[in-house]
C-alpha cells in the first residue's frame, strides 16, 4: 500500500506538489516571503516552509493551520485522502509494484521421511493475521472477518515429490493464505478442502492452488457453506424471540430469509464486502457460469441477491450477462471514476476492494446499493379487487434493461433530436424508437410472459418514444487512428494497420472504443503476403524516384487498379497488332491482361504507368487513414488522362467504383458535382457529422467551383443540418473530401495544387461512341466477368484479398506519411488537356493561323490589342464573354502546346516591370512577341525604326 511518505520521497518531500497548485510559491520556498494562495485576496498571507517530514502551506488568511501536501490536494481536487494519495501515486510514478526480487516466500527443501507419502500436501497455520496481512486483504478487514470466512495464514506449506519435501514459508513481502472451504455431500456429510491463495506472488496465474487434489467439485460457491450457517443462526435467534412472546406460544414459527446477498468477483472483494458486515458469495473464476438451480438454492436463505461486478471489460460483460440471465438479481455497478485511478501495477482501478480503498464508509456503500436495479422491467402485485395479479412497469428499471441490452441515446452536441442506437459489444448501430418496442416485444414473446405484461409493452405510456427519450445518454469515443495507426474492422475481428505491417485482433478494440456498424465489413478475413512492392531510389537531383514489383497474387480490385493505370494500352494492345494476326494478338492481351510492364512498352511509358499506380496506392492509404494532418490536408482529385477537344466529356474510365469503395470502410456522404447550384443549398452538408469520414463529390462538371472547398480542405467546416442548430467540425472531426472529374481542372495554380492529391486515370475502361474512335467498349465487368464488391459475384476469398490489398494500400501511406513525400501521378496529359481547356476550339483555329510556323506575326511584335480584336472579330464573339484576360490565358496554353513555338515575351525584351511595351504611332502599347523553335539559321526579329516605332 502506497502510504504518504512514499509520495514524499518522490516529490522532494511534497514541494513538487505544493508547486504544481501554486506555482506563484516558487520563491518563497524556506524564507520568509508570502505568496497569494487565493488570487483574489488583497495581501499575500501564505507561506512555505519545511518541517519533520515534508514542506507546508500556511494561509494566515484562511485558517492559519498549516496544510501539507496531501491536505492541499484533497481540497484542490476536492477529493478525500485515498483518493488524492491516488491522484498523487498516478501522477508522480509512485509504485508499490510487485517484483519478484521482494515478493518472493522462502522456500526450502529437505529428505522426505518414511511416513511422508509421495504426492501428499500438509501446511502449518499461524493463528493470528498480523495488520500488514489484513491491509493486504482489505483497508477495513479484521480478524474477525477472516474468521468468519474461514481464512488462515498459513506458516508453511510442504508437499512431497521424488522423496524430496519441499516447504514454502510465508515471508513479511509474501504472504501466504488459505480458506478452509466446506462441501456439502448428497449423505448430509461434509468434505473439506483447501483454498490456496498467494496474493503479492508476482505471476497471477499462479497465485491459486487447491489441496488436496480432487476434493474440490466442479462447481461450488465460495461463501455458500457461510451464508447457510448464517441463515441458521439467525432464525435460531428469532425464533427464540418468537417463541419468548407469550401469545406466540401455540403458533409454528415460520422461518425468515435474510435481507440479502452479495456476489464478488474475488476474495479481497468479499473479505471487504464482509467488513461491511454484510455476507458474501463468489466464484473460483470470472467465467463461472452460475446455474438456475444454485441461484434458486441461494434464493433459500435471502430476500435479495445483489452482483458486484468488475468495471472492466471482461467484468462489465459478465455483469450484463448475468443480470440478464437472473433478471430478479440487483447489479451494483461500482462508479466509472473508480477506473481514473491507477492500482499498485499502474492500471486503472476496477473492483469493490479498490473502491471500499478510496471510499471506505458504510455510507459510501449504502449510496451504491440504493442505485442498484434488476433487469426485470415489470412489477407484481395482488389486487384484493380482482382476487388476482396485476402488473406495472417501472420506468426505471425499464431503461435500466434496454441499458443491459445496449439501447442508448447517443449523446451529441451538434443535434436537438435524439439518436438512439443500439451497442452489441464495440459494433454500434442506429435505429428508431420502434425498433426498441418491436425488441421489448420480442423478448416477452421468448421469456413466454404473460399476455398482461405483453400488453403493457403496446399500451403504456412509459414504452411509448416519449418515454424512450429519456433513455440513458452515453457519449463513446469511435476514435480508430493515431498519427501512425488505423484500425480496418470486419465480421470477427479487426486489423491494425502501421507502417510495419498489419497485426489483427479479436473481440473488443483497445481503450474502450467503439466502430459503427456500417464500418464494419461483414466478411471474414485474414492476412495474406503482400501483393506488391514499392522501393525508392534518388534521381541525380536528389528526387524519389519510385518502382513497383506487382507480385503473382493479387486481388480483382487491385488488378482493376492496374488496368485503370495503363496510359499506353491502346499502343499496347491494339496499335502494335494491327498488321498481325488475330490470335497472336489475343494470345498476348490475355498473357498480359492485367500487366503494368506490358513488354511491348518502352522503359519511360513503364515507369510513368508504374508512377500512376503507385500515385493510387498511396491516395487510397492517404483516404483510409482517418486520421488529419495539417502538414497533409488535402483532397483526393480524380480525372481522366486521355486528351480531346474542349467539349469533349470522355468518362467511363472507373474512377467512380473506386471512390465509392470506401464506403465499405468509412461512413461516406456522396454529392452530385454536376449539380450547377450545389452550394446554392444551405444544407448541402445534411448528411455530414463528427463520424464523417469521406465526402465524394462526384463527377463534377468543368465548371465547377472547386475553390469554395479550399477551407473546408485544409480547415474545419459549418454544417446546417435541415431543422436542427448548424454546427462547426473541427478539422480533425471533419472529413476528408474527394472529387471525380471528366473534365480537366481550370487551375493548376499553387494553392490548387497544394490542396489537391491527384489521380489520373487512363482509359482503359471506356464506352464506344459514334463521337469517338474506340474499336469496341470495355466495363470493369468485361475484364472479371462480374461486378466487383457486390454480394451476389463475390466469394468469401475474393473479399479477404481485396480487404487484403486495402490494407496493404494503407501500410505503405503510412510507411510515406512521416516522410514529407507526397506521390503525384504523371501530369504530362493533363497540363495539355488543361492548356486546350484554355484556349477552346473557336481559339484554336484562329491561333494556329494566325500565329503559324511561317506566318508573319511570329518572330515578331505583336500589338496585344490588334491581335486581341482580330480573334473576336474571326469568333464572333462578344468582349463580355472573351475578356482580355481570358484572351492572354489561352494564347499561354498556345504557346506550351505548340510544337514550334519556343517562347513568349522573351525576357530581354521585358522592362523592369515584367512587361513588354513599346511605342507604336507615339504611343506606348503592350505587345506579343512569340518566338519560334530554331531550326535553321537565326530568325531575325523586326526592330522599331528611329522613331521607335514598328513597321506593321
Amino acid at each position: 500500500m502506497i502510504k504518504a511518505t512514499d509520495i514524499y520521497e518522490a516529490t522532494h518531500h511534497g514541494l513538487d506538489i505544493i508547486l504544481y497548485y501554486y506555482p506563484q510559491a516558487e520563491g518563497c520556498v524556506d524564507n520568509k516571503k508570502k505568496f497569494k494562495r487565493r488570487p483574489d485576496e488583497d495581501d499575500a498571507s501564505a507561506c512555505l516552509k519545511k518541517y519533520d517530514d515534508c514542506y507546508k502551506v500556511t494561509d494566515f488568511g484562511d485558517s492559519g493551520t498549516a496544510m501539507s501536501p496531501i491536505d492541499i490536494c484533497m481540497q484542490e481536487e476536492n477529493v478525500r485522502f485515498p483518493e488524492a494519495i491516488s491522484i498523487l501515486a498516478s501522477r508522480y510514478n509512485v509504485t508499490d509494484e510487485l517484483k519478484r526480487s521482494v515478493n518472493k516466500p522462502d522456500i526450502r527443501k529437505r529428505p522426505a521421511t518414511a511416513d511422508e507419502k509421495e504426492g501428499t500436501r500438509f501446511f502449518e497455520l499461524e493463528e493470528k493475521f498480523t495488520a500488514d496481512q489484513l491491509a493486504i486483504l482489505g483497508p477495513r478487514v479484521k480478524q474477525e472477518h477472516v474468521d468468519s470466512l474461514h481464512w488462515f495464514v498459513a506458516k508453511s506449506i510442504s508437499y512431497v515429490r521424488n522423496r524430496e519435501v519441499t516447504t514454502k514459508y510465508t515471508t513479511p513481502t509474501y504472504p501466504i493464505f488459505m480458506r478452509e472451504c466446506t462441501v456439502l455431500k448428497k449423505d448430509g456429510s461434509t468434505d473439506k478442502f483447501y483454498k490456496i491463495y498467494e496474493p503479492l506472488n508476482p505471476d497471477k496465474q499462479w497465485r491459486f492452488s487447491y489441496s488436496p487434489d480432487g476434493v474440490k467439485p466442479k462447481l461450488y460457491i465460495n461463501g455458500l457453506a457461510e451464508l447457510q450457517k448464517a441463515y441458521r443462526d439467525f432464525n435460531a435467534q428469532e425464533e427464540k424471540l418468537f417463541y419468548n412472546d407469550p401469545k406466540n406460544q401455540d403458533q409454528p414459527y415460520k422461518e425468515k430469509k435474510l435481507d440479502e446477498c452479495f456476489i464478488c468477483s474475488g476474495e479481497r472483494d468479499s473479505l471487504c464486502l464482509r467488513a461491511l458486515g454484510y455476507h458474501p458469495l463468489w466464484f473460483n473464476s470470472e467465467t463461472y457460469k452460475v446455474s438456475p438451480e444454485e441461484i434458486k438454492e441461494i434464493y433459500k436463505y435471502v430476500e435479495r441477491i445483489y452482483n458486484i461486478p468488475d468495471i472492466d471489460s471482461t467484468g462489465v460483460r459478465k455483469g450484463r450477462e448475468l443480470a440478464l440471465r437472473f433478471l430478479d438479481i440487483h447489479t451494483i455497478w461500482l462508479p466509472s471514476w473508480l477506473s481514473q485511478h491507477r492500482d499498485r501495477r499502474g492500471k486503472p482501478r476496477k473492483d469493490f476492494r479498490d473502491f471500499v480503498e478510496l471510499r471506505p464508509t458504510n455510507e459510501d456503500f449504502r449510496n451504491l446499493m440504493t442505485l442498484a436495479m434488476p433487469a426485470r422491467f415489470w412489477e407484481e402485485s395482488w389486487s384484493e379487487r380482482s382476487k388476482k395479479k396485476t402488473y406495472s412497469i417501472n420506468t426505471a428499471y425499464l431503461h435500466y434493461f434496454l441499458t443491459l441490452n445496449g439501447f442508448y441515446a447517443l449523446h451529441d452536441d451538434n443535434i436537438d433530436s435524439v439518436r438512439y442506437i443500439h451497442i452489441d459489444g464495440c459494433t454500434v448501430s442506429q435505429i428508431k424508437a420502434k425498433d426498441i418496442s418491436a425488441f421489448l416485444k420480442k423478448f416477452t414473446r421468448e421469456r413466454f410472459l404473460p399476455v398482461e405484461i405483453r400488453n403493457l409493452i403496446l399500451d403504456s405510456p412509459r414504452t411509448s418514444e416519449a418515454s424512450l427519450s429519456q433513455l440513458d445518454e452515453i457519449d463513446l469515443d469511435f476514435t480508430n487512428y493515431t498519427a501512425t495507426s488505423q484500425y480496418l474492422f470486419f465480421k470477427d475481428c479487426s486489423w491494425e494497420v502501421t507502417k510495419d505491417g498489419i497485426t489483427p485482433h479479436e473481440g473488443m478494440l483497445p481503450n474502450n472504443r467503439f466502430v459503427w456498424d456500417n464500418n464494419v465489413i461483414p466478411h471474414k478475413v485474414k492476412v495474406l503476403p503482400p501483393m506488391f512492392t514499392i522501393t525508392q531510389t534518388d534521381d541525380l537531383e536528389g528526387n524519389p524516384v519510385f518502382d513497383i514489383a506487382v507480385g503473382e497474387h493479387r486481388s480483382c480490385f487491385f488488378n482493376y487498379l492496374i488496368n485503370t493505370s495503363r496510359l499506353y494500352w491502346r499502343k499496347e494492345l491494339e496499335y502494335a497488332w494491327s498488321d498481325k494476326g488475330v490470335d497472336e494478338a489475343n494470345r498476348y492481351r490475355t498473357e498480359h491482361k492485367f500487366d503494368i510492364a506490358g513488354p511491348l512498352l518502352t522503359t519511360e511509358e513503364i515507369a510513368e504507368q508504374k508512377l500512376n499506380l503507385i500515385n493510387k496506392i498511396y491516395a487510397i492509404g492517404y483516404n483510409l487513414h482517418r486520421y488529419k494532418s495539417p502538414s497533409r490536408a488535402w483532397a483526393i482529385y480524380a480525372m481522366d488522362n486521355k486528351i480531346g477537344d474542349e467539349e469533349q466529356c470522355n468518362g467511363r474510365s472507373g474512377k467512380s467504383f473506386l471512390f465509392k469503395a470506401f464506403r465499405f470502410f468509412m461512413q461516406t456522404v456522396n454529392l452530385s458535382g454536376r449539380n450547377p447550384k450545389l452550394l446554392d443549398n444551405p444544407h448541402v452538408f445534411d448528411q455530414v457529422d463528427k463520424h464523417t469520414g469521406f465526402v465524394l463529390i462526384d463527377d463534377c462538371d468543368r465548371y465547377f467551383p472547386i475553390k469554395q472547398f479550399y477551407d473546408m480542405v485544409t480547415g474545419g467546416m459549418t454544417v446546417n443540418p435541415k431543422n436542427n442548430k448548424s454546427f462547426f467540425l473541427e478539422f480533425e472531426e471533419s472529413p476528408k473530401f474527394g472529387f471525380t472529374t471528366n473534365y480537366v481542372p481550370r487551375d493548376f495554380d499553387s494553392s490548387t495544387n497544394a490542396r489537391m492529391l491527384y489521380m489520373v486515370f487512363s482509359d482503359y475502361y471506356h464506352e464506344k461512341t459514334p463521337e469517338n474512335d474506340y474499336l469496341e467498349s470495355r466495363s470493369i465487368r468485361n475484364d472479371f466477368g462480374r461486378n466487383l464488391m457486390t454480394t451476389n459475384d463475390y466469394t468469401e476469398d475474393n473479399w479477404n484479398q481485396d480487404c487484403n490489398f486495402f490494407a496493404q494500400c494503407l501500410q505503405f501511406y503510412l510507411s510515406m506519411a512521416d516522410r514529407g513525400i507526397k506521390i503525384q501521378p504523371p501530369m504530362d496529359n493533363i497540363v495539355k488537356r488543361k492548356y486546350k481547356a484554355d484556349m477552346g476550339a473557336n481559339f484554336e483555329d484562329w491561333v494556329y493561323g494566325y500565329f503559324s510556323e511561317e506566318g508573319e506575326n511570329v518572330n515578331t511584335f505583336v500589338q496585344r490589342t490588334k491581335a486581341y480584336d482580330d480573334f473576336i472579330t474571326f469568333a464572333k464573339v462578344s468582349k463580355g464573354l472573351w475578356s482580355m484576360q481570358r484572351f492572354t490565358k489561352a494564347l499561354r496554353g498556345f504557346v506550351e502546346l505548340c510544337p514550334y513555338i519556343e517562347e513568349m515575351n522573351p525576357i530581354e525584351f521585358l522592362n523592369k516591370d515584367g512587361r513588354l511595351l513599346k511605342k507604336v504611332d507615339g504611343e506606348t502599347k503592350e505587345m506579343i512577341y512569340l518566338r519560334t523553335r530554331q531550326r535553321e539559321g537565326v530568325f531575325t526579329p523586326k526592330t522599331e525604326d528611329s522613331n521607335g516605332n514598328i513597321p506593321f
